[in-house]
């Protein structure tokens, strides 16, 4: 089932005067106490500390793959949350719009789910308890995909 939800410091709370609309995945009572009951799963497990650790690990492995690959621009994230800035040059920033539709496409193909953003920035983000040899297997199929791009092989 659905949910939704804002989680934000007591500072950034400004609209309390205000409804800022109502949907039915709101304030659904089985919705929240499944969203409770993940909450306190990250807890228990510190799957936070876990996504800040492979986050990093995942970042150093991209940038390696940035010197690899000329198709790389930039690699960026925060935890499990991960942008690949795929560009055409990197002098000029162009976005490698076509090639980030493939590349995506090629990966779906090899068994990575992920997708883009802005139309040239390969987006990851795993579920929480993904392991060190899952993302390994994820970024080998990145490095698959944009290899086969860049010699060439399109559809």
């Amino acid at each position: 089932m659905p949910f939704a939800g804002i989680v934000a410091g007591e500072r950034y709370n400004v609209c309390q005067h205000r409804s800022l609309g109502h949907y039915t995945h709101e304030k659904n009572a089985l919705c929240a106490t499944a969203a409770l009951a993940e909450i306190e799963y990250i807890e228990k497990h510190q799957l936070y500390e876990h996504a800040a650790e492979l986050g990093a690990y995942t970042l150093n492995r991209l940038s390696k793959l940035q010197e690899k690959h000329p198709l790389i621009g930039h690699v960026a994230g925060l935890g499990l949350h991960i942008g690949i800035d795929l560009v055409s040059d990197r002098k000029t920033r162009k976005r490698a719009i076509e090639e980030a539709e493939i590349i995506m496409f090629k990966c779906l193909e090899k068994g990575l789910s992920a997708k883009t953003i802005e139309g040239n920035i390969l987006t990851l983000r795993p579920a929480l308890v993904i392991t060190r040899e899952e993302m390994d297997r994820a970024i080998d199929i990145i490095d698959e995909a944009i290899e086969e791009v860049e010699q060439g092989k399109k559809y």
